[in-house]
């Protein structure tokens, strides 16, 4: 995809599996990810780089498994550290906070990667396709969508050109 064009690729990816529960004096933001969730981290991050789904920002959630989830795609794909945005405001975010942190996004960015929460990140991959029927957002998966705008302020629901989901979720049922 290049520029000008007026294609923009976003791509949605939910933390890896995190404890089930924060150790006691920790919050749900401090929950870290669990083995599983390192793994599903890796896996689907080689499939984006495979597919090359590189974005141009990785815009992440601040809490604690948000964020080691984007660390290991950043490194994974081999991009430099300044192409990464903790964001405290991404935390447990719905749908409209997530719409409205895409549409701040720099026009000169034509691939955005938000990683976060449910159910805010299937709640948007639904209203970006609605035909789509997209059930659920599985930890570690990734939907990434082909969107016709000029740029990122300009992105409206119900306009995705392409829609595409993984997740890692049918290889590590043995650790369930």
């Amino acid at each position: 995809m290049t520029p000008g064009t007026g294609a923009l690729r976003l791509t949605l990816v939910r933390h890896g599996h995190a404890i089930p529960q924060a150790p006691a004096g920790q919050s749900d933001f401090d929950r870290t990810l669990d083995r599983k969730g390192q793994a599903e981290a890796m896996e689907m991050a080689r499939r984006c780089l495979e597919l090359g789904l590189v974005p141009d920002l990785v815009r992440a959630s601040a809490a604690v498994r948000a964020h080691d989830t984007a660390t290991t795609f950043v490194r994974v794909m081999g991009l430099s550290d300044e192409r990464l945005s903790v964001e405290r405001n991404l935390y447990l975010a719905e749908a409209d906070t997530l719409l409205a942190a895409i549409r701040e996004t720099d026009a000169t960015v034509r691939h955005l990667m938000l990683v976060a929460h449910n159910p805010g990140l299937g709640d948007i991959a639904m209203q970006f396709a609605p035909r789509a029927r997209l059930r659920g957002f599985e930890t570690g998966a990734v939907c990434t969508l082909e969107l016709r705008a000029a740029g990122w302020a300009e992105v409206r629901l119900g306009n995705a050109e392409d829609l595409r989901y993984d997740a890692p979720g049918r290889f590590y049922d043995f650790w369930s």
